[in-house]
């Protein structure tokens, strides 16, 4: 009879140390534990909403999911919060082409298991009606575009409706604390009449409504009662105990354990129930359930004594005297102590994470990156020598050698946007880190990227005289060091040649109110000097920063015409669609202008001065054609559709949303950016393709799907009918 073969899943998930992640992975861990089968998880650390540069690196952590040693793939859809990273993760699941689960939401051809919340809200209804007696109730749930918000207020106006009763008010909130403080003082001002009950769409919300009560003296349950919705175990930093019900995440995540191995052996698993309960507190007349309240002290309990390990011991000094690699592992392990429970623990890095020059960018396909991996520690006999092997085998050795059963965590190591590599925990039961891992992570990312820097000799040497001739932020050339290099090249030119300057303004009109201004105008700096690096392809290209926001780059040989206008399109394509850019500043933001003269004999600095004036010239136009009413919400909208042109965009929907004529709208579009709504969807789209065609080494078909194109030759027919060439043809024209 022929061996089964020993199945590892993978899960897609972030911020696994959260709340909901846990009790999800718990039910995916037990359930995958008692079939046999061995589980990676793979989260980042931070899962921030909108792009942070620095940090978007560690989501390189989801490109170990199309590794050959994973047999099928959960995904915690829920969990992963910025729709790039959405975007990215599922071109990625779609590259592995193995089975898949999705959790939390619905995505288009996945098989998808979720919690009816909306059964979950008919039950609360029914027990404030059934138990309590109360038929006043307001509700506050989350955005309203959010089909979750709506469906939670559904399951409550169902139950109502049986009842002859109705909501008096649903308020939408944001799932935070502010939304349900603001709430507190409508209440607390008289601006709004208190009901008998205020139904929350999750607990967080619940909680500021409290801490604003309780403030002001409201009493909780006798003035009104509260209920909140997912139980995600902060019950004790609040007063009242909150009342909420749980959703049973658990069994979610057990049912999509089950499900994946029905799919990959054919084999049928029993049933499971994802109802869940009632959680029951302080904030209604129920009062606590005691032997839960115990249990959740325990936890917290168990938590707090290890933040106060890491809080009392000096792992961070030790760890950044380290002066090699070894020192390094060996304070490690001196230190295993603070990680709650963990079996094992490997450090695996890139082979050459410590040299200055090494830079693993965010489009690089990284499969094949030979890393290196180190035990750190695990209870049986271990060599200290690390192990090679390649990144897409996610460990070393063969899958032979390790045991089914066995649980593991990728977790990233990362320091200011440069990838180091990833450590893994093992666990011998079902668990998961909490955030206390997380501290005890960030500081082994900072010592290692300490520890590189000490044995970086190339990097000291690099500092030297950096002020004279560069620009110390990003690295390029500084005005005097471009002039220099330029007159260097005209000397060694050619009778004929020609030099073409191209005069970069970028950042125009644009605030940086989202995150502290010094620090995204340096990270947006570096951001721009990198595209402009990706445009030297050999000894005959310059480029330089001559001010903060104005940067400049130079070319000499024998070019044709139309080799300036190519160059200069893809200048504005690798800004505009650089992320942190199209975050901060958007459309409309960027100018670049260009000379061509003879290489030989030009006086570069009038050339240059030249080419300023005309800058400032296109700078006072634009700042007109800013002046018109309507321009900054036509400009949002724009925006928006650079930043999606996957999307379906119409422009009547649009007209609608502004409140004005078709006929108006087109005509004001056109004005206001020389181009009609429908011609610049196309341009929208095309531009986005050029950006991949620069940045990355997908292919046409895989970048016309992410650019809104269903068909491959429509879409090359399009980029070919606003450029002139093919898409392959853009890519290499240098």
């Amino acid at each position: 009879m022929e061996e089964e073969k020993n199945l590892r899943i993978g899960v897609i998930t972030a911020k696994a140390s959260q709340s909901e992640q846990r009790q999800l992975l718990e039910g995916i861990l037990e359930q995958a534990r008692k079939l046999h089968i061995s589980t990676a998880v793979f989260s980042n650390l931070y899962n921030f909403q909108d792009y942070y540069a620095g940090t978007e690196v560690e989501n390189k952590i989801y490109d170990l999911i199309v590794s050959e040693r994973i047999d099928g793939l959960i995904l915690t859809a829920e969990s992963i919060l910025n729709p790039d990273l959405q975007q990215y993760i599922y071109q990625k699941i779609i590259r592995r082409n193995v089975p898949v689960i999705v959790t939390g939401a619905e995505l288009p051809g996945m098989n998808c298991i979720d919690n009816n919340v909306e059964k979950d809200f008919e039950k609360i209804a029914k027990h404030l009606i059934q138990v309590h007696h109360f038929i006043e109730f307001d509700m506050l749930t989350g955005f309203e575009h959010l089909e979750t918000s709506r469906m939670r207020v559904q399951g409550v106006q169902n139950v109502l409706d049986k009842y002859g009763l109705s909501l008096n008010h649903v308020i939408y909130g944001d799932y935070w604390m502010n939304s349900g403080e603001k709430l507190a003082m409508e209440y607390i001002s008289g601006e709004r009449k208190l009901p008998q009950a205020i139904i929350c769409a999750n607990d967080y919300m619940a909680y500021g409504l409290c801490d604003k009560f309780l403030e002001h003296g409201i009493r909780v349950p006798e003035d009104v009662t509260i209920i909140g919705y997912e139980y995600v175990g902060e019950r004790f930093y609040h007063s009242p105990v909150l009342t909420t019900y749980q959703r049973n995440r658990k069994a979610v995540g057990s049912m999509a354990v089950s499900r994946l191995y029905e799919m990959l052996t054919g084999k049928q698993t029993e049933p499971v129930s994802l109802t869940g309960c009632l959680i029951s507190g302080n904030t209604c007349s129920c009062g606590v359930n005691h032997k839960q309240l115990n249990e959740e002290l325990q936890r917290i309990r168990r938590e707090q004594y290890y933040v106060n390990l890491n809080f009392e011991g000096n792992f961070e000094q030790q760890l950044t005297i380290a002066r090699s690699v070894q020192d390094y592992i060996h304070t490690l392990q001196e230190f295993m102590y603070l990680i709650r429970d963990v079996h094992a623990l490997y450090l695996c890095l890139y082979e050459n994470w410590c040299r200055s020059d090494f830079r693993i960018t965010a489009d690089a396909d990284t499969d094949e990156e030979a890393m290196l991996c180190y035990t750190v520690a695990r209870p049986e006999k271990f060599s200290e020598e690390p192990k090679s092997y390649i990144r897409k085998q996610l460990f070393p050795g063969t899958p032979e050698e390790h045991l089914s059963n066995e649980i593991l965590y990728f977790c990233p190591i990362f320091f200011a946007g440069r990838e180091l590599g990833y450590f893994i925990l093992q666990y011998d039961k079902p668990d998961v880190y909490d955030s206390v891992f997380k501290d005890w992570l960030k500081i082994a990312a900072n010592a290692l990227e300490a520890l590189r820097m000490k044995n970086d000799i190339h990097a000291l040497l690099q500092c030297q005289n950096l002020s004279e001739y560069h620009d110390t932020v990003t690295g390029l050339y500084n005005r005097a060091g471009f002039l220099n290099e330029i007159k260097l090249a005209q000397k060694q030119a050619q009778p004929g040649d020609t030099m073409i300057l191209f005069l970069i303004r970028s950042g125009l009109f644009s605030e940086h109110a989202s995150i502290d201004r010094k620090s995204a105008e340096v990270r947006l700096e570096v951001e721009n000097a990198e595209c402009l690096k990706k445009l030297v392809s050999g000894k005959k290209e310059f480029c330089g920063k001559l001010s903060a926001g104005l940067y400049i780059f130079g070319v000499t040989g024998d070019y044709p015409e139309q080799y300036e206008t190519i160059l200069k399109d893809k200048i504005s394509v690798l800004f505009l669609h650089a992320p942190l850019y199209r975050e901060l500043c958007g459309m409309d933001t960027l100018l670049t202008v260009s000379g061509r003269f003879s290489a030989q004999g030009s006086d570069i600095e009038s050339q240059i001065n030249s080419l300023q004036k005309r800058l400032q010239e296109n700078v006072s136009h634009l700042s007109d054609r800013r002046s018109h009413a309507n321009y900054q919400s036509y400009l949002n909208m724009r925006n928006a559709m650079y930043q999606n042109p996957h999307k379906e965009w119409n422009a009547q929907k649009t007209c609608l949303e502004f409140h004005l004529s078709y006929g108006y709208f087109r005509a004001a579009y056109k004005d206001l950016f020389g181009v009609s709504f429908h011609q610049d969807l196309i341009q929208s789209r095309i531009s986005h393709a050029k950006y991949l065609l620069l940045t990355t080494s997908d292919n046409l078909p895989e970048i016309a799907w992410q650019c809104g194109y269903e068909d491959e030759k429509y879409f090359m027919r399009q980029f070919r009918q606003l450029t002139g060439m093919t898409p392959s043809v853009y890519r290499n024209y240098h």
